[in-house]
């Protein structure tokens, strides 16, 4: 591989006694030189020739001296490595430059054969530089097209999934039907997990899978995943037991990465043994647990046992690749045993009883047990990696049972493949009003000029991402309150916590289940009911002594404190307030609407005659009370308190 060297010197006669003593190494095409004589010229050299390798620079130089030459270097070309060349003896320069970032240095009289040995150290360690970051580049180039291609087939999966439960509900579905579509789920969801194993390989190697701890109870975490299986198990006949010693309470672990090793060793036990016991053991240990899984199945050849942790292992054993067409889950299994920190081992016996015969997976794995509740973890969830999600029930009701006369809650749905939008768009509609969108930017522009009920939004989309979308809406009063759903296609946590972190309200992975969306859509829905209808009984509730300017939402906050501080201008009109708070009068109507399922025009006259409450109470007539409140005449407040509360001011007052 050719070297690049730039030499800047002054002095002239060092061109030619570099292309004589170089002479052979440049016409072998080992060497390439550059000459300048200043450092002014140097730097536009630089800047024009960006592959040069090594720079051979004099230190003191009219105009340009070497040592600012080399502090500039730093902003134009940060891999070309720097050799200067001083004085004999000029021990402070040479310290001076050293400290600036040279990699080397040689003295004048020059010596050819030590700075021969000097270039060819100084480029060794330059094209190791360049070539860890061409590496560094491949491995985000692979990243990113892992993380795309796992984004688009993602989508069609959910177009395949979603369609095949729906059809699974239909009453008296014949039972060859029921296989056919049964068949066709079992595949897409072994896609999927084929899917999820890819990405998470390609995380780890590229070193972005974090670990994130959890606080839970661990026997009964792995209790819980092991049942999970025990319909597989008993489709095969074969007994599936569990045995544990340790201590019940709670342990701080990665729930995600242990879910997956046990899942993907269940799965291989499974899948391998005929006939007879698959047992799963968890025992503490001085610095953890260790967690083992024996079968009795048909075991692994002595020399073939040593490559089951290798990624495509091409054998002949047919254990090894005739589950894992891709190569990869008992790989995974090791990377993801190392990222906890932990060892992985595997002993097998082909030939023998059904006591001997079969293999186990023992993994030693650091543990810490936390005797009080901490709060830098998150509780563990009970796991569900494998698990069908049945038909749920009530999912296609109305969000709101109280609201039936009304429109019901628009939905808006923002995702870039149209197909899947139009899927969800048309199976939303039977319950909600729903707007589509088909990028993040759109989306926003929607949502401001429609303030939805709620918003679905994919994560990966262009113009604008599904992090910026929630980050411009989260930033914005009139659209903060909107909740927020976000669809993705990685399972990884990092990215459901930073999605969370920045305000979504909740999370769900490609492809989901449609009741399971419906689900989180009422549930987010009804919340938002209950907390209008809190909103709506501090304004109507008589007897309640809390100040309303004390309300936990902010842009009510705002909107109480601009009407307290005009309570007595009869002429507070909906088109000021909505001109003080910059919205539009449609804004502020759908903005106060979702809040309070009021109208402002509504809020403000329950306002006054909230405040008309605490103004009797102090003692003011009812007349004197209509004044301060905003109303024209005491007659007309009269109407409007006793059509609101039922009785009259005065009857209040004696009351």
């Amino acid at each position: 591989m050719k070297t690049k060297i730039l030499l800047v010197d002054d002095e002239v006669d060092l061109e030619v006694l570099f292309r004589q003593r170089f002479r052979q190494s440049i016409q072998k095409g080992i060497y390439e030189f550059v000459f300048a004589h200043d450092g002014r010229q140097a730097l536009r050299i630089l800047e024009e020739q960006p592959d040069i390798d090594l720079l051979l620079s004099d230190i003191n130089m009219p105009g340009m001296d070497g040592l600012t030459l080399l502090d500039q270097l730093q902003h134009i070309n940060p891999m070309v490595r720097t050799v200067m060349i001083t004085a004999y003896g000029d021990m402070t320069t040479i310290r001076a430059a050293m400290n600036r970032g040279a990699f080397d240095f040689i003295t004048k009289p020059i010596n050819f054969d030590d700075l021969e040995v000097t270039i060819e150290k100084t480029s060794r360690y330059v094209h190791q530089l360049r070539e860890t970051q061409e590496l560094k580049a491949v491995d985000s180039m692979k990243t990113r097209f892992f993380t795309n291609i796992t984004h688009e087939l993602r989508s069609p999966l959910s177009l395949i999934i979603s369609p095949v439960d729906k059809l699974l509900e239909i009453p008296d579905l014949s039972v060859p039907l029921q296989q056919q579509l049964l068949t066709v789920r079992r595949n897409a969801r072994q896609i999927l997990r084929l899917l999820n194993q890819l990405l998470a390989i390609n995380q780890l190697e590229a070193r972005q899978m974090e670990l994130v701890e959890q606080v839970g109870d661990l026997p009964g975490f792995v209790g819980q995943l092991v049942d999970l299986f025990r319909p597989s198990a008993d489709i095969k006949q074969l007994a599936l037991v569990y045995q544990t010693d340790m201590p019940t309470g709670n342990y701080r672990f990665d729930a995600s990465k242990w879910e997956i090793i046990l899942a993907n060793l269940l799965t291989n036990g499974i899948q391998f043994t005929p006939t007879g016991t698959i047992t799963v053991s968890l025992h503490q240990t001085a610095t953890g647990a260790r967690l083992s899984v024996r079968d009795t199945g048909i075991g692994i050849t002595a020399h073939k046992l040593p490559h089951v942790f290798d990624r495509y292992y091409e054998g002949d054993n047919v254990r090894i690749r005739a589950n894992d067409t891709t190569g990869i889950s008992l790989a995974l299994v090791r990377e993801l045993t190392l990222r906890l920190g932990g060892q992985i081992t595997v002993q097998s016996q082909v030939d023998g009883s059904s006591d001997t015969r079969g293999t186990e997976f023992v993994l030693e794995l650091p543990l810490q047990r936390v005797k009080a509740y901490d709060e830098t973890a998150l509780p563990v969830e009970a796991p569900s990696l494998l698990v069908d999600l049945p038909a749920l029930p009530g999912a296609t009701q109305s969000a709101s049972s109280s609201a039936v006369a009304e429109a019901p809650p628009l939905v808006l749905v923002i995702e870039d493949n149209p197909e899947l939008r139009e899927f969800m768009v048309a199976e939303l509609a039977t319950t909600y009003r729903v707007r589509s969108a088909a990028n993040g930017y759109e989306g926003w522009v929607l949502a401001k000029e429609e303030l939805p009920s709620i918003i679905i939004t994919d994560l990966m989309m262009p113009r604008l991402d599904g992090y910026a979308l929630i980050e411009r809406l989260k930033a914005d009063p009139v659209t903060d309150h909107i909740p927020l759903i976000l669809l993705s296609t990685s399972a990884g946590d990092s990215h459901r916590l930073k999605g969370l972190a920045l305000g979504a309200d909740d999370y769900l992975t490609k492809p989901f289940h449609l009741d399971e969306l419906r689900l989180r859509l009422r549930n987010l829905l009804s919340r938002q009911q209950r907390l209008q209808e809190h909103y709506r009984q501090q304004l109507a509730q008589p007897d309640s002594t809390t100040p309303l300017q004390t309300v936990s939402d902010q842009f009510l906050r705002k909107l109480y404190t601009l009407i307290e501080a005009h309570l007595d201008d009869s002429t507070l009109s909906v088109e000021w307030l909505a001109e003080e708070l910059a919205m539009s009068r449609k804004a502020l109507y759908l903005k106060v609407h979702n809040l309070t399922h009021l109208s402002p025009i509504e809020l403000i006259r329950q306002y006054r005659l909230r405040k008309a409450i605490d103004l009797l109470r102090l003692g003011h007539s009812a007349a004197e009370t209509a004044y301060l409140v905003g109303f024209e005449t005491p007659s007309y407040f009269t109407k409007v308190f006793r059509e609101f509360y039922k009785q009259t001011p005065t009857a209040y007052v004696k009351g």
